[in-house]
């Protein structure tokens, strides 16, 4: 999507702390979260401080969920949301496993999202150690 490309272009040169990046309901899928990884984990990103994380119903997948963990570690935000999304029990062991190195996270929302047995175990070790 064009406007993710404009909003990451933004964000990649921006140095600013941002409160928020709320992108719920964008249906930005996986291609959005890979111009987004660009943008804010690439090599000319200046580092970024992001306080939430809002990709609530994006129709993202287990596919990008390495690129999502790696956003996690770069930005280390206190709250992301990743409810709504069809990431399942492989995704949120990806993400689980970029949050045992998330020393900041105080909220994580991951409802409505079918995250099997393994992925739940995955996410209480890693929100644990945290």
């Amino acid at each position: 999507p064009h406007q993710l490309v404009s909003l990451g272009f933004f964000l990649s040169r921006s140095q600013r702390k941002w409160e928020e990046l709320n992108l719920q309901d964008c249906h930005i899928g996986d291609d959005g979260v890979n111009i987004l990884h660009q943008c804010l984990c690439g090599d000319k990103a200046n580092k970024k401080e992001i306080t939430k994380l809002d990709l609530c119903n994006n129709n993202l997948t287990g596919a990008s969920s390495h690129l999502i963990g790696d956003i996690i570690s770069h930005l280390q935000p206190h709250a992301l949301v990743l409810q709504d999304n069809n990431m399942g029990s492989s995704g949120k062991i990806a993400i689980a496993n970029a949050l045992t190195n998330n020393t900041s996270l105080e909220e994580l929302w991951i409802s409505y999202d079918d995250i099997g047995q393994d992925g739940a175990r995955a996410i209480a070790k890693a929100i644990s150690t945290n």
